[in-house]
């Protein structure tokens, strides 16, 4: 079985497990997901779904070595994300976190066609949700992991911030040391990591991001209370959840709509609508010398400093006048 994709090309899923999961409604249900959850509704280009996300965090596991089970892994990480993705963090949680979803992987799985398949390749399907044992796959910041790169190199090619030859550079200068990620190249690893800080200016840090997550999570919590849709409605996708929103009739939620389709903020501190924040992302990978790893802001104070100096800067959130 072969799957073409819009960065990597085309993957070859040669094996049984893979390509029956690929199959199966939990991981197709994923095309119906953004990844840019209320950003697509701004700014339309912006359409990548959780299932490119899912088979290219596969690609990676696979050309890094990773085991069947993880790989497996890999491939179910994103299913128990709700529809419009990390706006659900925004209605229950926080928006700093981005782990919402993470709660239901547990339950998402168990009621899923997926662990049927999983029990037949004589693989335990409890393991799947504990992401902590699969080092490959997810690692905290400021590290990398295969989930972190490709949502880097996917978000970033799909805004235009990134092209295949920037992919294929960065791509070819890491190794597996172990179990972690690092650079061959220091001067790589500044540029990559240079990059991922841009990509969390551009994408999923900023006074724009943070406002239209912050407004449909509002929108999402009026639905709920008002009955104009279930929880349960919530691990549906973002088309039927958004047509029973769009079809409710509910003048504020009609009306908020209107309002994020063409939204326009500005950031200031003195006279503010709204004061929100989101996630920040950073990283500061490793950097192979001699065999050992060495964080790449041992290496560079500067780059350490800048790193610093960016985190600071955006704690505070932003202050968002809407115009």
């Amino acid at each position: 079985m072969n799957y073409q994709d819009k960065i990597y090309g085309q993957i070859n899923i040669d094996e049984p497990l893979i390509q029956e999961l690929f199959q199966s409604e939990t991981l197709q249900r994923l095309k119906k997901v953004n990844q840019y959850g209320a950003s697509f509704y701004r700014f339309s280009h912006l359409l990548t779904t959780r299932f490119e996300h899912s088979l290219g965090v596969y690609f990676l596991l696979k050309k890094f070595n990773a085991s069947l089970e993880e790989k497996a892994a890999g491939l179910l990480h994103d299913v128990p994300h709700t529809a419009f993705s990390h706006v659900i963090d925004f209605v229950f949680g926080n928006g700093e976190n981005s782990s919402f979803h993470e709660q239901f992987h547990e339950y998402f799985l168990h009621d899923s066609d997926a662990v049927k398949i999983l029990a037949e390749h004589k693989i335990d399907w409890h393991h799947l949700y504990e992401m902590h044992r699969y080092k490959l796959l997810d690692r905290d910041l400021p590290d990398l992991c295969m989930d972190r790169l490709d949502y880097f190199f996917r978000d970033m090619y799909t805004d235009k911030h990134l092209n295949k030859k920037d992919v294929g550079t960065i791509l070819d200068n890491i190794v597996r040391f172990e179990n972690y990620l690092a650079f061959k190249n220091q001067d790589i690893a500044i540029m990559a990591a240079r990059k991922f800080r841009e990509g969390n200016d551009r994408l999923w840090c900023n006074p724009m991001q943070a406002t239209l997550y912050h407004l449909f999570a509002e929108i999402l919590k009026i639905a709920l209370f008002d009955n104009v849709i279930t929880f349960r409605d919530l691990f549906s996708t973002d088309d039927f959840v958004y047509n029973k929103l769009k079809n409710s009739k509910h003048p504020n939620i009609l009306k908020r709509l209107e309002q994020i389709s063409d939204l326009k903020v500005k950031e200031n501190t003195e006279n503010f609508d709204y004061h929100v924040k989101t996630k920040i992302r950073v990283i500061d990978p490793y950097v192979l010398q001699n065999d050992k790893l060495v964080r790449l802001s041992v290496l560079d104070p500067i780059f350490h400093k800048e790193n610093q100096d960016y985190l600071a800067s955006k704690r505070e959130g932003f202050y968002v006048k809407i115009v």
